[in-house]
C-alpha cells in the first residue's frame, strides 16, 4: 500500500522532471492542439536587507517580481486573445492538471523557475531566456524565441514573438 501511495505522488513528478529532447521549429500539429501559457507566480522573498548590499539588490529583485506579476498575468489574458489557436492559462505549479485535460503543449522557459531571482547577475550581464513549445506527450521542446530578463513580464511581446515564429514556420 505504501508503495502505491508513493507511486501516485512521485511518478507524475518524475515524468514532468525528465529532460526533454530539444529541437528547433514549430510542431506540425500546433493548429490542432491546445497549448498552455504560463502566468508568473509569487515567490518567497528570501533576501534580508540586513545582510549587505548584494542582499539588498536580491531583495529588490524578488519584491519587484512579486509586485509586477499581477499586472503581467492580467495582460497575458488579453494578449493571449491574439494567439490564433486554442489555449489555456495556468501557473507553473498547476499546469500539469491541464495537461491531463487534453492540452498537448505548454510554452515554457527557465524564467518560470525563478532561480535568476535567488542571486545577483554579473555586472553588465543581461540574462536571456529561451522559450520552448514543450510537447508534453512526447517530451520534445521546440525552441521558438528568446526574451531578455527586462522583457519577461511583457505578455504582449511574448505572444507576438510566438505568433511571429508560427507565421515564419509556415
Amino acid at each position: 500500500m505504501k508503495f502505491l501511495l508513493v507511486s501516485l505522488f512521485v511518478l507524475p513528478s518524475l515524468l514532468f522532471a525528465q529532460e526533454p529532447t530539444y529541437t528547433k521549429g514549430i510542431p506540425n500539429d500546433l493548429a490542432k492542439e491546445k497549448i498552455i501559457f504560463l502566468e508568473h507566480e509569487k515567490i518567497p522573498v528570501t533576501a534580508d536587507k540586513k545582510d549587505g548590499k548584494a542582499a539588498k539588490y536580491i531583495l529588490l529583485r524578488q519584491t519587484n517580481h512579486n509586485k509586477v506579476i499581477n499586472e503581467s498575468n492580467l495582460k497575458l489574458q488579453g494578449a493571449a486573445l491574439a494567439y490564433p489557436y486554442e489555449y489555456g492559462i495556468a501557473t507553473p505549479s498547476t499546469y500539469p492538471s491541464l495537461a491531463k485535460a487534453g492540452y498537448k503543449y505548454v510554452l515554457r522557459s527557465n524564467v518560470y523557475s525563478y532561480k535568476h531571482l535567488e542571486g545577483q547577475p554579473n555586472e553588465d550581464e543581461l540574462l536571456i531566456f529561451e522559450y520552448f513549445i514543450h510537447d508534453i506527450e512526447n517530451n520534445i521542446a521546440y525552441k521558438v524565441f528568446q526574451m531578455d530578463e527586462m522583457k519577461v513580464y511583457d505578455s504582449k511581446m511574448m505572444i507576438r514573438k510566438l505568433n511571429r515564429a508560427i507565421k515564419h514556420s509556415n
